[in-house]
């Protein structure tokens, strides 16, 4: 194109025509934005979940993210904050918060990291295939500065509530 004085083209991903990572188990990532791709800046997937009734919690500490509810029902733990939401629910996660998120409906989350980070940790999970060894895993968390709560409190977590005080 000529030089029209707009600045570089964008460009736009149609739904479903992202890259499908598989991992083999309920999280299927479909990475829409590679940091690459927008020099750092960020990094967007949209995660496809099955049921998750268990998850550990773990930290990212060299981005931060956020995640915006498209589909489904969802319980998550921040910190030491809980909360639950539906679609047009956002969640923040800031840069080395432990978290992690489970629903009992399943559903669909955009998730967003800044800088960029969180797709190719992704991808690189990807990468390893189905059952990626335990000495596998820990070299993609050490590239991508990830960790998980040690001890009883790094235990999946299990918080699936549709009010106050009933489980499900």
């Amino acid at each position: 194109m000529g030089d029209t004085g707009w600045g570089r083209d964008g460009w736009a991903v149609a739904a479903g025509e992202g890259e499908m990572i598989e991992l083999g188990g309920p999280h299927r990532p479909e990475i829409l934005v590679r940091g690459a791709d927008v020099d750092g800046a960020l990094g967007a997937f949209v995660f496809h979940h099955d049921v998750i009734t268990e998850n550990p919690p773990h930290a990212h500490h060299d981005f931060m993210k956020i995640a915006y509810v498209l589909e489904g029902t969802y319980d998550f733990r921040v910190g030491d904050a809980e909360f639950s939401g539906g679609p047009g629910t956002i969640v923040v996660v800031p840069r080395g918060s432990y978290h992690t998120f489970v629903t009992a409906t399943g559903g669909k989350m955009l998730f967003v990291s800044s800088p960029a980070g969180n797709e190719e940790l992704f991808a690189e999970l990807g990468r390893l295939g189905p059952s990626p060894s335990r000495e596998d895993l820990d070299k993609v968390d050490e590239r991508f500065a990830t960790d998980r709560l040690p001890g009883e409190q790094g235990r999946p977590w299990r918080q699936l509530r549709h009010g106050p005080d009933q489980a499900w």
